[in-house]
């Protein structure tokens, strides 16, 4: 575990979640965050009316989870209802498909929050996994506060945790007309702000890849969407010609990962294979979301 300063003085992380017909993964979202090695810590769960056992899995996690079954207006007004009951000072977002990766990870941010006191976000890696949580690739986030970014995000949702200051009195955390890019338009809207990111050298969640989730069936939101950022930041987003090959060496720096994921004590329940299939995925494998021309056709938009 990381050393965190004296514990009278430790801040309470609040994680949120929103879940609905998610039950067959809400078990080991719930369980990342039971077993976090860090005291003071919060999980709100706010359910939009699951009818699949999600609400039986969270009566079953008994007092480690604070939760609410209630019809909501989709993923964004269950988080903004989530971070509105919540009160620690920092706060993570994940949703009931993913998952923090160690126990250690929320001490790991609590403890770069403290040696980088101007920061209001930090960030880290994370794991791909399937849907049956085998480990597919390691995720390498980055972050410019300035210039061009690109047009899928480079950070990893589930790995990022913020200050609340860092976000006005009454202000929701993400905007109930966006679906597809509610998160990247708040690190957008932080980054106006002149917020100060700082990434943490370490795989703090895991990502899971399924066919059923948004990234993957939401095509139409994603150029729409991107319009509507590109009109409200300007021309924020970049499609660099050597865009293969900067992610061929983000994937090469993964490396290390893959081949050392057995040293960490696992929050979530993911699982490993043989060394050298981890690093021919991890070598070989591009983003599992492919930009149509359409999306490509976005960057540089707005100039």
């Amino acid at each position: 575990m990381a050393a965190v300063s004296s514990e009278s003085r430790a801040p309470l992380v609040s994680v949120l979640t929103p879940s609905f017909q998610q039950g067959r993964f809400l078990a080991d979202c719930l369980e990342s965050v039971a077993r976090q090695t860090y005291p003071h810590l919060e999980h709100v769960v706010f359910d939009g009316g699951s009818t699949d056992g999600s609400l039986e899995v969270l009566a079953a996690a008994g007092e480690s989870v604070r939760w609410t079954s209630e019809p909501d207006d989709g993923q964004a007004d269950a988080v903004n209802k989530a971070y509105a009951a919540s009160t620690g000072e920092i706060v993570g977002w994940l949703n009931s498909d993913d998952g923090f990766f160690a126990t250690d990870t929320v001490a790991l941010v609590v403890e770069a929050f403290e040696r980088h006191p101007e920061a209001d976000v930090v960030f880290g890696d994370a794991g791909l996994v399937d849907e049956r949580g085998l480990i597919l690739r390691h995720h390498h986030a980055r972050w410019r506060e300035s210039g061009r970014l690109p047009l899928i995000s480079p950070l990893a949702q589930p790995a990022v945790f913020l200050r609340r200051v860092a976000l006005g009195p009454g202000e929701p955390l993400v905007r109930t007309d966006l679906h597809r890019r509610l998160d990247y338009e708040l690190w957008l809207r932080l980054r106006s702000r002149g917020a100060r990111f700082v990434h943490l050298p370490a795989v703090l969640a895991v990502d899971r890849d399924h066919p059923q989730r948004k990234v993957r069936t939401t095509d139409d939101l994603f150029v729409e969407e991107t319009e509507r950022l590109i009109r409200e930041y300007g021309p924020v987003f970049e499609h660099r010609r050597l865009r293969r090959l900067g992610s061929l060496v983000r994937r090469v720096r993964g490396v290390p990962a893959v081949l050392t994921w057995e040293r960490q004590a696992p929050a979530f329940p993911w699982r490993v294979d043989a060394r050298w299939r981890r690093v021919l995925r991890q070598v070989a494998t591009v983003h599992p979301v492919q930009l149509t021309d359409r999306q490509r056709g976005l960057a540089g938009a707005g100039r």
